[in-house]
């Protein structure tokens, strides 16, 4: 074991000192092939205009963003993969402690064809680009406000994944409750479970449906992609709660029971009565998109890089239905080693979104549009080894909630405060709110 730890503790260190490569080499011989890489992210934010009765309306936050490690590899013609986090990105939960990210492997299916295979693990969930896109390869600071809409991000489970010249198509089933799940042997009413569907046209853009990068500062020839996706998912009902409801982190806004006041509904919905084991109702969940990105170079090594993804998403039992909308459009100008963007997305929630207490709906009007434009300047200097990432993201119509004597937050950042608007004199009210991001990236 020691001797194990001191490999990997040299093959780390003398990563760092080779900040040019994107994985470093620990085995390779006629039947194993071991990388090891990681990542690390520091991230500050400024914001501004934030309307606040009690605090400052400026602030500043410096985090650790992301420290990743992971392994990457092949036994004979099994692949497989792994990822851990443990920076800021995680909070503490029954199912995010262990801090694992990626631990799936690909089985070939040799009779279907040398370009079928069998993902079994816990991976990213193939919906939307967006969210199936690498962090550590994109030059944004964050994903945009479209993503707390449809991202699906990780969970466990088996996809069947098929490659035929140009076009991609996966399809796999999870459980639905995201990922780290402990064993946990509650009694059920079986549902359906999460069946994600991926297929689309992919000219060189992407290794693979499972693995994306937001921008290619080596492009030679014009490349694209285009997919579709969709979701379905029936929940199950699992001792007193729903699976998805169950869930303590990587939440979208269409199943948080925050902002959809069905997904734990009782029989009596109109006082906000959350349901027990005998009277929850097993909702419905599902999610329609498509996306699609064009990459060409230009004279000079210049580059442009353009991305475009639109989702429709819907949950509805019993006691009632509800929507979400979300959209985003981005354009980057490259011109060796800096790349000039901007983005724009939009999140629609639903007229019946909110959280409701006691009858009452405390989180009102989220049905109107949400906008963000974010401008952004990534200076890569030893490409996305060492980048230096800054955004400026301009949120129009910007849910703030505001907590009485203790000040305010926005909703992009911490929509789960929404619950402080159960107690009287706390308010929601909508602002143009600015910010201003600088990351600096790491990464062997």
């Amino acid at each position: 074991m020691k001797r194990t730890l001191s490999i990997l503790m040299t093959a780390a260190l003398a990563a760092a000192l080779a900040p040019s490569a994107l994985a470093l080499e620990v085995v390779k011989n006629d039947k194993l092939k071991l990388d090891i890489n990681g990542r690390g992210q520091m991230i500050g934010v400024g914001q501004v205009a934030v309307p606040d009765p009690y605090r400052d309306h400026a602030r500043v936050y410096l985090f650790m963003k992301q420290a990743r490690l992971g392994f990457k590899g092949a036994y004979e013609d099994i692949k497989f993969e792994t990822q851990f986090s443990f920076g800021g990105e995680n909070t503490n939960g029954s199912n995010t402690d262990l801090g694992m990210l990626d631990f799936v492997a690909d089985l070939p299916i040799k009779p279907l064809g040398p370009e079928t295979s069998l993902k079994v693990g816990q991976f990213r969930v193939p919906y939307g680009r967006e969210g199936i896109t690498d962090r550590g390869y994109m030059n944004f600071a964050e994903r945009s406000i479209a993503t707390m809409a449809s991202y699906q991000t990780r969970d466990y489970g088996l996809a069947l994944q098929r490659y035929s010249g140009k076009f991609a198509a996966t399809m796999g089933v999870f459980s639905g409750g995201g990922r780290n799940v402990p064993q946990r042997y509650l009694p059920e009413v079986l549902g359906v479970p999460e069946v994600v569907a991926r297929l689309g046209y992919n000219d060189g853009v992407d290794e693979d449906i499972y693995h994306v990068v937001g921008t290619d500062v080596d492009l030679t020839r014009t490349t694209k992609a285009a997919y579709v996706n969709a979701l379905f998912m029936q929940d199950t009902i699992i001792g007193h709660g729903v699976v998805q409801n169950l869930r303590t982190i990587d939440k979208n806004l269409l199943i948080d029971s925050n902002y959809n006041p069905f997904i734990i509904a009782g029989p009596n919905n109109a006082a906000g009565t959350t349901g027990g084991a005998n009277t929850l109702q097993r909702g419905r969940t599902w999610f329609v998109g498509g996306d699609a990105v064009l990459r060409h170079p230009l004279a000079n090594g210049h580059l442009i890089e353009t991305e475009a993804q639109v989702d429709w998403g819907g949950f509805y039992n019993r006691y009632g239905s509800i929507h979400i909308a979300s959209a985003r459009a981005q354009v980057a100008y490259h011109v060796k080693p800096y790349q000039i963007g901007v983005r724009w997305a939009g999140l629609m929630l639903d007229k019946n979104a909110g959280y409701i207490n006691g009858g009452v709906k405390r989180s009102p009007g989220m049905g109107s549009v949400i906008h963000e434009v974010t401008p952004s300047l990534t200076w890569h200097i030893k490409k996305h080894n060492l980048k230096i990432v800054a955004d400026a993201p301009l949120y129009l119509n910007m849910p703030v909630f505001i907590e009485k004597g203790v000040g305010a937050y926005v909703f992009a950042s911490q929509p789960g405060q929404v619950t402080t608007l159960t107690t009287g004199g706390n308010t929601v009210v909508r602002r143009t709110v600015m910010e201003g991001r600088m990351m600096l990236q790491f990464m062997f």
